[in-house]
């Protein structure tokens, strides 16, 4: 109790002590006394805590900082990242022993007779060193087109368990591995009945999985704040439904399951040439363990068909920890997987580019299956994805509109697990769709959510933290193909013009609903490059300057969090061609945007002021619908046709301070009409308008309007209106 007696609890040499086995909700009071040679010193001051299962409250992002995130690429032999200390979370599927046909595996796709797999895919220096191997059973192992020893190997029969020294000494880039012959799964095993528990610890790391990841994979993420775990997850072609159906960390690999649809396809299981499909990414354990260990932001991709039951265990999972399997439902002091570290944030999207056709984006294809299954005249009338798409609704405009539908659905579940306080401050859904609003896919999935929100008294916010598209670009200089890799002229154009101005309009969408413009990935793109003609724009040192400078117009434009593509990787896109140097052109521009504050948003009517109605600038404004046309009033431009209720037009704007306003909307209505004000998503209230055959101003409404960017949303109640403009004073 508060005061004393005091019973001593530990005597620490250092000046920090963890006091662990406590109760939750009781308030515990503590003293701290120091000694030396002279004696033990008075009491000090007492403080107190209360330990709780609960998750604080995160603080709110720093607004004036550049806010980035780094995606990761797919985990292969030859991924370039040599992530995993255990080089074996690299290796492709087991293969028999003469490299030339498949083997039998256990559940746990360990091989159940002599096999070889390949490890490893780089240089002489990336690769050439002494490993610890470590294994279950016994076998003859050698080194697989390598060059190399192996030394001390020794067999313990009480833990069946086999480990030995392997010297990898190749003497130029290419693939090796290892080979496992006459093996023994036990002791007492006959020979040719495999092995199991692989594991292979690169040079100067532990031998005891302590350590996991390499610092150069883990160096190289820390220049931003969020990883985004998409290709890990093996998001585009993981048809995993069922909790039970996921790879663990004690998988070797796993085999995706197959799906059927409720409209009769299935995917997954084998793929195009009949050999099974083991791409299920990586255990969601280590996803969790690399966002812990770089201390980053997670970024968790859903698979397209995951179940309800999946996404719970996945919320349990991220806040509770698991024991390799299933995922705990309490705190645990000593989990063996533990949770995301509580300072953490996750980001969550449905699936990954679902309007993407191309082969292995089955997100497309499972949508599109549920679509179809959707478009039956009994379901039409009851199925909310149905009730709020577009009437009637064709097929695509359903594929569009069931990211949100999902992403709904996944946000309430994570809501139940974590808690209202957590929502859209450590639990943040955001709403991935195509830069640009192309093919319609933001209009549609924000129009569903925005009606799916109302018919439940909710609003888009209390579901969605983010959304929009994609952040690539490129240079504006014409560049044939014969001048690809040609620096001078590749960095003489301006920055992509036209992308910068797909990310505003993705920004005003985003804003128009209260949300962040994020985008899920984004970064210099140099599609159809030669390694060569890549690597010679990518290093340039110019690529720095491309780097900082597009960043600044993303913020300028109103973006929030820019997920860049990828640490290491494809040609196109990497940030680095090797991953021991983290010091490239474009690691650099990270660096000073890390440096440096937040470009100001500059896009839009600097407010206060008036903010019209383009007819020039189709990106000035966004309609909800594909009503309306361009006219005249009074011979200043109006946007004509706004007569049903609900139909809403959104004003780009921004303001260099926060400040409290009035504004007046400036239109022709010769019937009269009211409209409500919103600001970010935020209703302000009602104005009316008069009938008059003019522009006459409406009623005036105090405003809260927020520094950066705003987006004004004027949406008709009643009557109807030709819109010229909003006028905001302070």
């Amino acid at each position: 109790m508060t005061g004393g007696a005091y019973t001593e609890i530990a005597a620490p040499t250092s000046t920090s002590y963890i006091d662990t086995g406590r109760t939750n909700g009781t308030a515990y009071y503590y003293v701290v006394t120091a000694s030396n040679a002279n004696g033990e010193s008075a009491n000090s001051t007492e403080v107190n805590a209360t330990p709780s299962t609960d998750l604080p409250v995160l603080p709110e992002s720093d607004n004036t900082k550049n806010y980035m995130g780094m995606n990761t690429w797919f985990l292969t032999d030859w991924d370039g990242s040599f992530a995993f200390v255990d080089a074996m979370k690299h290796a492709r599927p087991w293969r028999n022993a003469a490299w030339n046909g498949n083997v039998a595996t256990d559940a746990y796709e360990w091989p159940l007779a002599d096999a070889s797999t390949v490890i490893f895919t780089g240089s002489p220096e990336q690769i050439n060193g002494t490993y610890k191997l470590v294994f279950k059973g016994q076998a003859d192992v050698t080194l697989m087109w390598a060059g190399g020893l192996i030394t001390n190997k020794v067999y313990d029969a009480n833990t069946n368990t086999t480990t030995a020294d392997v010297t990898y000494e190749i003497s130029s880039t290419g693939s090796s591995g290892l080979v496992f012959s006459n093996t023994k799964r036990t002791a007492t095993s006959a020979v040719n009945t495999g092995f199991a528990d692989v594991r292979l610890y690169r040079p100067g790391y532990p031998a005891d999985g302590s350590v996991v990841f390499t610092s150069n994979y883990v160096n190289a993420l820390k220049k931003t704040g969020v990883i985004r775990l998409m290709d890990w997850g093996a998001t585009n072609n993981n048809m995993t439904q069922f909790w039970a159906d996921r790879i663990t960390p004690a998988h070797m690999f796993k085999m995706t399951p197959t799906y059927t649809g409720p409209g009769g396809e299935s995917w997954g299981g084998l793929d195009i040439n009949g050999n099974a499909n083991h791409n299920p990414g990586v255990a969601i354990e280590h996803q969790i363990q690399l966002c812990n260990q770089v201390h980053s932001d997670c970024w968790i991709n859903i698979p397209p068909a995951a179940s309800d039951d999946y996404v719970q265990k996945l919320a349990l999972a991220l806040r509770y920890g698991t024991d390799g399997t299933n995922p705990y439902t309490s705190y645990q002091a000593h989990p063996v997987y533990p949770p995301l570290a509580p300072d953490l944030r996750v980001y969550l999207e449905y699936s990954n580019e679902i309007w993407n056709t191309a082969y292995g984006f089955y997100g497309f294809r499972v949508i599109l299956d549920i679509a179809k299954s959707l478009l039956t005249p009994s379901v039409q009338t009851n199925h909310p994805l149905v009730q709020f798409a577009p009437t009637p609704a064709n097929v695509y405009q359903l594929v569009y509109c069931y990211p949100a539908y999902r992403l709904a659905a996944i946000s309430d579940i994570f809501r139940a697990v974590y808690g209202d306080a957590s929502m859209m401050n450590r639990i943040r859904p955001v709403l991935m769709n195509q830069q640009g609003n192309a093919n319609d896919t933001l209009r549609l999935a924000l129009n569903w959510i925005d009606g799916y929100a109302r018919s439940r008294n909710r609003e888009v916010r209390s579901y969605f933290y983010g959304a929009g598209g994609s952040a690539y670009y490129g240079s504006d200089a014409t560049i044939s193909e014969a001048d690809r890799g040609n620096a001078d002229l590749y960095f003489s154009g301006a920055y992509d013009t036209q992308g910068i101005s797909a990310m505003g309009l993705d920004a005003l969408w985003a804003a128009s609903f209260g949300l962040k413009r994020i985008a899920y990935e984004g970064g210099p793109s140099l599609d159809y490059y030669t390694q060569q003609q890549a690597d010679a724009i990518n290093l340039d040192p110019r690529m720095k300057d491309m780097i900082v400078n597009t960043h600044n117009a993303w913020s300028a434009m109103g973006g929030d969090l820019l997920m860049y593509y990828t640490v290491v990787g494809p040609r196109e896109w990497n940030f680095s061609n090797d991953i021991s140097n983290s010091n490239t052109p474009k690691n650099q521009g990270l660096d000073q945007l890390n440096r440096q504050p937040r470009a100001a948003v500059m896009v839009g009517q600097a407010l206060p002021g008036e903010v019209a109605y383009s007819a020039t600038d189709s990106r000035a404004q966004i309609t909800s619908g594909y009503w309306g046309y361009n006219t005249t009033c009074d011979a200043l431009p109006c946007w004509a046709g706004m007569d049903k209720s609900g139909e809403w037009m959104a004003l780009k704007a921004h303001s260099d301070n926060a400040f409290s306003g009035n504004l007046t909307v400036n239109a022709l209505s010769s019937i009269g009409a009211v409209v409500r004000v919103y600001i970010n998503g935020v209703s302000q209230g009602n104005v009316t308008l008069t009938a008059s055959d003019h522009l006459s101003d409406s009623t005036s409404l105090p405003v809260a309007i927020p520094k950066g960017l705003v987006a004004v949303r004027l949406e008709l109640v009643s009557g109807w209106l030709n819109l010229h403009s909003a006028k905001i004073t302070p």
